[in-house]
C-alpha cells in the first residue's frame, strides 16, 4: 500500500482523498484493514489528531468501519451512519416525503419491469420464494412481516445484480422510516392487511416468474399504492 505525504492544509481531507483513490483503485478491498493511527501518521508525516479525524469522517461516510480492539477495517459502502445524521435535514421540507415516495415508486417499478423481461428461471427466483413462502408462514406477526417485506424488496434489487439500485433504494428506504406518517407497522396492524400484502407479493412473484413486465409494474402499482394509502 503506497501513501503520499501530506502538503496541505486541510489535512484530514487529504487523508480521505488518498483511502477513497486506493479502495478505487483496488489497492484496497472490503475488508482489508488499515494500518494503526501511528503507522498511518508515520507513513502520511502527519499528526495522530489528523489521522484520527480522518478516520472519523470516513466511519460517518460508511468508507470504513471502527471496530474495537481490531482497528480499521474497510467497508462495503454504508450509508447509514452519514444519513442517521442528516435525515432531519433532509425531511425539514413537507414535500421531500412526497419525493421519496414517488422516486421510490419509479425506482421500484423500473426494476420490477427489467427483472421480469429477462426472463428467468425458477431457481433464479428461489431466494424471492423462500421469504415470500416464510411471509405467508408469518401470518399476523406484524413485527415479522414488516423484516420480510423489506427483504422481499431488496432482494428485488438483489436480483438485477446493480449494487447503484441496491444503494438507491437503501437510501430511500432509510429516509422514509423515518418518517411519522411511513410506518409500515402501523400498516400491517390494519385489519387484513397481512393478508392482502401477502397476495400483493404473491402476485409480483408470479408475474416475475412468468417474464409478463407488463403485469409485474401493474402488480408492484398497485402494492405500492395500497401499502402508502394505509401509512
Amino acid at each position: 500500500m503506497e501513501l503520499k505525504t501530506v502538503q496541505t492544509q486541510k489535512i484530514y481531507k487529504n487523508i480521505v482523498e488518498q483511502i477513497v483513490n486506493l479502495i478505487h483503485d483496488g489497492s484496497l478491498k472490503k475488508g482489508d484493514k488499515l494500518p494503526p493511527e501511528r503507522t498511518l501518521a508515520e507513513m502520511l508525516e502527519v499528526s495522530r489528531t489528523s489521522v484520527r479525524e480522518a478516520l472519523k469522517v470516513m466511519e460517518i461516510m460508511g468508507i470504513i468501519e471502527i471496530r474495537p480492539g481490531e482497528g480499521s477495517i474497510v467497508s462495503d459502502f454504508n450509508v447509514e451512519p452519514f444519513l442517521s445524521m442528516v435525515w432531519p435535514v433532509i425531511l425539514a421540507s413537507k414535500e421531500t416525503e412526497k419525493d421519496l415516495l414517488e422516486f421510490r415508486k419509479i425506482l421500484e417499478e423500473g426494476t420490477i419491469k427489467h427483472l421480469a423481461m429477462r426472463k428467468e428461471s425458477e431457481e433464479f427466483f428461489s431466494e424471492l420464494k423462500e421469504i415470500l413462502d416464510d411471509m405467508k408462514e408469518a401470518g399476523g406477526d406484524c413485527k415479522e412481516n414488516v423484516r420480510l417485506d423489506i427483504l422481499f424488496h431488496r432482494k428485488i434489487f438483489e436480483l438485477t445484480g446493480n449494487s447503484l439500485l441496491v444503494v438507491a433504494i437503501n437510501l430511500v428506504e432509510y429516509i422514509l422510516e423515518k418518517t411519522v406518517r411511513h410506518n409500515r407497522m402501523a400498516a400491517l396492524k390494519e385489519e387484513d392487511s397481512s393478508a392482502i400484502i401477502y397476495e400483493q407479493h404473491r402476485r409480483i412473484y408470479e408475474a416475475l416468474l412468468s417474464g409478463d413486465s407488463i403485469a409485474a409494474v401493474d402488480r408492484m402499482s398497485e402494492h405500492l399504492d395500497y401499502v402508502q394509502k394505509l401509512d
